[in-house]
Parts: C-alpha cells; structure tokens; sequence
C-alpha cells in the first residue's frame, strides 16, 4: 500500500437545464496517464461508456479504447430499487450477462472509474473477480471511491478526459444513489487482495482515488 499525494482545485461550472459538471485534478489520472506514454499499442477499458473526449485522448496516445458502460448497465438492470434488486439472483446474473464480456487478460489498463462502489455483495466481488480477469497481469486500474463517511447518498458521474491532469465530472439522470457501503482503506485492500498491488492518492475533496495493478 502506497499514498501519493495531491494537490487539487475544483471548479463547479454548469448553464441552464445541463447537468452540473465538475472540472476536477486528478493525481491518480496523471500517474495513470505516465504509465501509458511509456508503452505502445496498449488495450484500454473505459468504464464510463463511448466518449469522443476519452477516444481521442486516448488513440491519440497511441492506444485501443473499448468502452462498457457498467454504470448504465446497473440501472437498467436495477431499476428505482437499486440496492434491494441486487439481491435477486435472476437481477444479478442478467447483469453479468452485460457487463466486462471480454475475453480473458484482454485489456492492459481500465479506467474504472466510480462505478464499482454502487455494488453490493456478493455481486461486488464477482465484478472484481471479472474486472481482474479480462486485465492482463501488470495492468492498471483507476478506480475511484466515494471518502465522504457521512454521506448516505451518493453522486455518480460521467468522466471525460481534459487533459492528462484533468477530468470533467458530469453528473449522471438520477445522480445520487443509496450507498451500499462506506469503503475505506482497509476494505479496498480486502476487496483487491488478489491485485498485486493497491496505491491510494491523498485528496482534498470527497473522492478516494486508488490504483489497483493486477
């Protein structure tokens, strides 16, 4: 377990009947983004489906970019009842059915994003258990957690890549969801503790932003 540290500056901009966006630093992004221009050809999952920003951010480096919309997936699957519909065996294997269908070590990196603290157990775990299979070993993750300990909902955004330091927030419909639970630290490490390593980012807002190598 490694910390890095960050220093980071939120600007909350949003027009009329758009959703509130937030353009955000992210310490965890520009080391994800170092690992990159070091290599060649790389296959990269983005887990917050098809963007134009997020394709020629990443071709541009390079790289292969497939998308999977996992967070839109939980809510057609899901429906209003997010977390009580999880516990339906039929629900969650319809949405294993959908989701990280790749073939085995396929991806060198994911963009994970936020959507894995929406899920409960057990079918948390067997998204990680997924997520960890199509990644070949060495590969990296970004994923970021929710670090508000009082919060009982949650936002949920869409990412798009500004640049390699920033990333624009774009709230989610139905942005805010019931949280499942409260990750912290220790539970992150439990939760990838067939990962080869987990390295967390010190922030100043209420996002924790870890890097999870397979």
């Amino acid at each position: 377990m490694r910390f890095g540290a960050q220093k980071e500056t939120l600007v909350k901009t949003s027009s009329k009947g758009a959703p509130p966006t937030i353009t955000r630093q992210s310490s965890g992004f520009e080391q994800f983004c170092s690992t990159l221009r070091s290599k060649e050809g790389l296959s990269i999952l983005d887990m917050s489906g098809v963007s134009q920003a997020n394709i020629s951010f990443i071709t541009e480096m390079g790289h292969r970019i497939s998308s999977d919309d996992v967070v839109g997936t939980m809510q057609e699957c899901f429906g209003a009842d997010f977390l009580e519909a999880q516990q339906s065996s039929t629900i969650a294997q319809r949405f294993l059915e959908q989701t990280l269908t790749f073939p085995e070590e396929f991806f060198d990196a994911a963009l994970v994003w936020d959507a894995l603290q929406l899920l409960v157990s057990p079918l948390l775990e067997l998204t990680v258990e997924r997520l960890l299979r199509v990644m070949r070993p060495g590969g990296q993750m970004l994923v970021f957690f929710n670090a508000d300990e009082k919060a009982k909902q949650i936002p949920v955004y869409n990412y798009r890549i500004q640049d390699q330091k920033t990333l624009l927030q774009i709230a989610r419909a139905g942005a805010h969801y019931q949280r499942s639970q409260f990750f912290n630290n220790r539970s992150l490490e439990k939760m990838f503790q067939k990962a080869a390593s987990v390295k967390f980012f010190l922030t100043r807002d209420h996002l924790r932003e870890v890097i999870v190598r397979r």
